[in-house]
């Protein structure tokens, strides 16, 4: 009777093991479509975007933080990490060597990388949003890997979000170019699908470009010119707006005759991660200081 009692506790005990297992263990949807399973929650994080590390920081989550790319300079405490390589070009032997839990990596143009990390059996969770809204869950993404609740970094997002359209509701729109890059760098601003598209229009703008069939292309001074923008926004700080404003290819521009060329900062308005809201409200004061006075 007691070997039957005591098999029974032992088969109990294994069965409440594997539960405990079970719970632990987690599979998601990364932002590439692939399904990746955990078996634990990670205590060892790298991160190949700045967004990322960002996200992760913002989470409460730096501690477990052990490489970032060299990109990923905020917050500050984030560039002492040890540096495992640019966004092109991650180093995947530092990575490997960092033995981290996960590696939380970007979009296709990682795609070399993040096979030879999978091929090496690491576990690599991809995060880089291309909607706005999608930013969102890109926070909650990386919340559920790392197992916390996203909702105190997003919940603070929506509050500010929805103040900055109770502003601007009923303005007139704004006709908007958004200039990425210029001059000797080519003259490439957001298309369609984009979050910073999303961002002139939620910002009470209308995006010039809007118009283009590819996210990010290469506008001629011609299509600038024809479409005229009132307002001009130059991802960087006010020393790109002078720069912007002197180019002589460019001084025509009515906005720039007007003196309505602005800076946006491009970390935060080129990052989807938790300051995009400071960059919706950059864009926002921008295009109507009149409604923020």
């Amino acid at each position: 009777m007691g070997k039957k009692i005591l098999g029974l506790m032992l088969a109990l005990m294994l069965l409440v093991g594997g539960a405990v297992m079970a719970e632990e263990a987690t599979t998601v949807t990364d932002g590439m479509g692939r399904e990746v399973s955990l078996t634990k929650t990670p205590e060892t994080v790298v991160s190949l975007t700045p967004a990322n590390t960002e996200i992760l920081y913002a989470l409460g989550l730096g501690d477990k933080v052990v490489g970032v790319d060299s990109y990923s300079n905020y917050p500050e405490e984030a560039a002492s990490n040890t540096i495992v390589g640019d966004y092109s070009g991650p180093n995947v032997e530092l990575i490997t060597s960092l033995k981290p839990d996960v590696v939380f990596a970007g979009n296709s143009l990682q795609q070399e990388v993040i096979d030879q990390l999978t091929d090496l059996g690491m576990t690599v969770v991809c995060n880089d949003p291309t909607l706005y809204e999608d930013i969102y869950g890109g926070i909650e993404l990386i919340a559920q890997v790392m197992g916390v609740d996203a909702s105190e970094v997003t919940g603070p997002m929506r509050a500010k979000e929805e103040e900055i359209a109770a502003k601007v509701e009923g303005a007139s729109k704004v006709k908007v170019y958004f200039a990425l890059s210029f001059g000797e760098y080519g003259d490439y601003t957001c298309g369609p699908n984009t979050f910073v598209d999303s961002m002139i229009t939620m910002a009470g703008g209308e995006n010039v470009a809007a118009d283009t069939e590819v996210s990010w292309p290469q506008y001629s001074l011609e299509q600038l010119v024809s479409k005229d923008p009132d307002v001009i926004l130059v991802s960087g700080d006010q020393s790109m707006v002078d720069a912007f404003m002197t180019t002589e290819t460019y001084k025509e521009l009515r906005a720039v005759k007007e003196g309505k060329v602005f800076a946006v900062d491009a970390d935060t308005s080129n990052r989807p991660g938790p300051r995009i809201v400071e960059a919706l409200e950059q864009i926002a004061k921008a295009l109507h200081p009149e409604v923020f006075e």
